[in-house]
């Protein structure tokens, strides 16, 4: 029997009702049924059915994987399962064996983690959206297993369930100048489930502690964001979890610096710059974006600016751009930009250690064509060698550099 979707169905709504649709993996031959093992399930949407082959695995994890199918074809279309169909693997995704060939050494900690180094990450997609998530292990089994019961538990539950549950790797960039461009970012885990309360570990005390107002509705991000903070000598963090709430907390608690998600500024009302940004309240604020990788927080930057500066800082020191001259500017001053322009003017001079130093003149060159926007058979021509020597060259610069994707490698070349 097929999988008939209706407007009033409630299919989709758990693996149980997947788990009495599926049978057996079968043909015939000579008159009799030959069990080939492993489950199939028909699904019938849109007038048009197929039956999909869903592997050797156990009933209930091919009911998961039979709901991943039909999500995929609401949100995505027929296309797209057939495609991810043809691209299937020897293993379903329920499978751990599945995702072992698909984990990656997570090339930045997040220190408030004190989790050893090298421990794997990996990427999941469901649904139209996908993720970084950090599995906390060093062992490939357990990173493996970890990672399959990630991707069980989105089929189940859903995005909003799973990344409650589990913590998930996103670059934050704090959007210090609008023109010329001026941010700083930084890698950080969410903090959810046992390890929300990290946050909690506040190293300021004192009545000169100046207060930081974060405004963010993702709790694991905001509890991220609250522990960065609460890092920084003479700091404390203070939750908003809703814009909604922000006149309040900002008349009760007076905070010296206000951080805010980009994407709530228009729900509050408040006009921004592209920058920090000095309020009538006597305070300072500043908007951050968050992305799940180099490449989309380098999307996100606006166009048309006279220069841009991006730079990598450590979880613990996100407020270094405002303390530059070694005192936190008055709000209300003439420049209070003046500690954040002197900051990223020190960027401009050499540095040890910068990323042209660890490469050779070669990559350093590749590296250079590659800012330019030059694609792979450009630059190949520009240096007079093959298209398999850049590639060569690109996965050295990628190891070098500790970074995953091109734009990561532009964007250290541009720090220099």
């Amino acid at each position: 029997m097929g999988i008939k979707a209706s407007k009033n169905s409630e299919l989709g709504t758990g693996e149980e009702i997947w788990s009495k649709r599926l049978f057996k993996n079968t043909y015939t031959r000579g008159g009799k049924s030959i069990r080939l093992g492993g489950w199939c399930v028909k699904i019938q949407y849109q007038s048009r059915r197929h039956t999909f082959s869903l592997g050797q695995v156990d009933k209930e994890s091919a009911a998961i994987e039979a709901k991943a199918i039909y999500e995929t074809i609401l949100q995505e279309g027929w296309d797209v399962a057939f495609q991810k169909e043809r691209q299937k693997t020897a293993y379903s995704k329920t499978d751990k064996r599945y995702w072992r060939e698909r984990l990656i050494l997570r090339r930045y900690r997040f220190p408030a983690l004190e989790e050893p180094e090298n421990v794997y990450t990996v990427r999941i997609e469901h649904a139209g959206k996908d993720y970084f998530f950090p599995l906390g292990t060093a062992d490939l089994d357990e990173a493996s297993r970890c990672a399959s019961d990630i991707y069980c538990c989105l089929v189940k539950h859903g995005w909003e369930h799973t990344i409650r549950e589990f913590p998930r790797e996103l670059i934050v960039a704090f959007e210090w100048c609008a023109n010329p461009i001026m941010w700083t970012y930084t890698t950080v885990h969410t903090l959810v489930g046992r390890i929300s309360n990290i946050a909690t570990d506040r190293r300021a005390s004192g009545k000169n502690t100046r207060k930081v107002l974060i405004v963010e509705s993702d709790a694991g991000l905001r509890n991220a964001l609250a522990w960065c903070i609460n890092r920084q000598p003479e700091f404390m963090a203070i939750h908003c979890e809703s814009p909604e709430n922000f006149a309040e907390f900002a008349m009760l608690h007076d905070p010296a610096l206000i951080l805010l998600n980009r994407s709530l500024a228009e729900r509050m009302g408040i006009a921004f710059s592209g920058g920090l940004t000095s309020l009538s309240t006597g305070s300072l604020a500043l908007t951050y974006s968050v992305s799940v990788d180099g490449d989309h927080m380098f999307v996100s930057t606006p166009g048309g600016a006279e220069a841009y500066m991006l730079k990598r800082v450590d979880p613990e020191r996100v407020l270094d751009p405002i303390l530059e001259s070694g005192l936190f500017p008055a709000a209300l001053s003439i420049d209070c930009l003046a500690p954040v322009k002197k900051f990223f003017r020190s960027l401009l001079q050499p540095q040890k250690g910068e990323a042209a130093a660890r490469l050779s003149p070669r990559e350093n060159e590749v590296l250079m064509l590659l800012s330019k926007g030059r694609a792979d058979k450009e630059i190949a021509e520009a240096m007079g060698i093959s298209v398999w020597t850049v590639h060569g060259h690109v996965k050295r610069i990628f190891e070098r550099l500790g970074v995953r994707t091109r734009t990561e490698a532009v964007v250290r070349y541009l720090e220099k």
